[in-house]
């Protein structure tokens, strides 16, 4: 199998010469790697011209492409680009302050070539904090192993829509090119966005005969915790905090996983908003303008507890 690995770029200078780091040092080197950025600021394109200059033998087998946007236009939007320059046959996107495991690429292949793998969810250490995810324990009864860090997904939909699960966060995904083809991720958002879109590809999956579900433990992927990211801002104006598109597109859906994943993220959201706004004013003024979500919250606790 042929691997492409898409890098969405943005003001990363101090963190993608690791990244490309863990591209190059890959047990099973990927087939294409297509860098994006996205008009920065910094030295991140530099950085990566410098990089792949002096490291030129790691590369001779890699098809590289660099894409220079015109102006800035979102993570969405440059992994969109991104995607439409990959001809391999699995596609991963590789966030530029995020580590890949050495042996990540060979076990995907392996998974992909011995078990028909179609989808596979790549489990995440955040660093420096170590948290890991998803927790295996929580997740009893939905899982099959095959092997000793590996697992089939045996009710992916009820699976990915579980709180104690993760996907899209750090990018945490492997897929068959060919699913990706009719979806793209949302261009107008920078928070959530990856949420939306994965699960929007999974049902794809999942609407073919014979495909598979995977996930891949034991720390495959480092997420950075980088002060000032995305997930992290700080706001002063309750509305600089988007609605997450996968709540646009499914508060009217009467389909149970479209519901039950959009309270996850809505419930990631809204722990996120309280965190992250500056004052207790803001954060009453959050809640009262988003009170729909906030009693669809209460509504499908419920829900999730009757059908656990």
């Amino acid at each position: 199998m042929n691997f492409s690995i898409v890098i969405p770029l943005y003001n990363k200078a101090p963190y993608v010469e690791d990244t490309l780091l863990s591209v190059i040092n890959q047990t099973k080197l990927p087939y294409e790697l297509i860098i994006v950025d996205d008009k920065s600021t910094d030295e991140s394109l530099q950085i990566v011209k410098a990089f792949l200059d002096e490291n030129s033998p790691q590369f001779k087998d890699i098809r590289v492409e660099i894409i220079e946007l015109k102006e800035n236009c979102g993570p969405g939007f440059a992994r969109n680009i991104g995607f439409k320059k990959t001809s391999g046959d699995f596609i991963s996107f590789l966030d530029a302050d995020d580590l890949y495991h050495p042996q990540l690429i060979q076990k995907a292949n392996q998974l992909a070539l011995k078990h028909h793998v179609d989808f596979l969810v790549i489990g995440i250490q955040l660093f420096p904090s170590n948290i890991e995810r998803p927790k295996i324990s929580k997740l009893n009864g939905v899982l099959t192993p095959i092997t000793s860090d590996a697992y089939l997904l045996d009710q992916p939909l009820k699976t990915i829509s579980s709180h104690e699960f993760v996907m899209g966060t750090g990018s945490n995904v492997f897929v068959k090119r060919k699913w990706m083809d009719s979806t793209s991720y949302v261009e107008n958002a920078s928070f959530n966005e990856a949420n939306d879109f994965w699960y929007r590809v999974l049902k794809v999956v999942l609407n073919n005969k014979n495909t598979f579900v995977a996930l891949l433990m034991d720390n495959h992927i480092r997420v950075r915790e980088v002060q000032g990211s995305l997930s992290r801002l700080k706001y002063s104006n309750w509305n600089q905090i988007e609605v997450p598109p996968i709540y646009i597109r499914n508060h009217k859906s009467t389909n149970r996983y479209d519901r039950l994943l959009m309270n996850v993220i809505c419930n990631r959201w809204i722990k996120h908003a309280m965190k992250n706004l500056s004052s207790k004013r803001q954060k009453l003024i959050f809640i009262f303008k988003h009170r729909a979500i906030f009693l669809e919250q209460l509504y499908y606790f419920f829900l999730r507890a009757i059908y656990k």
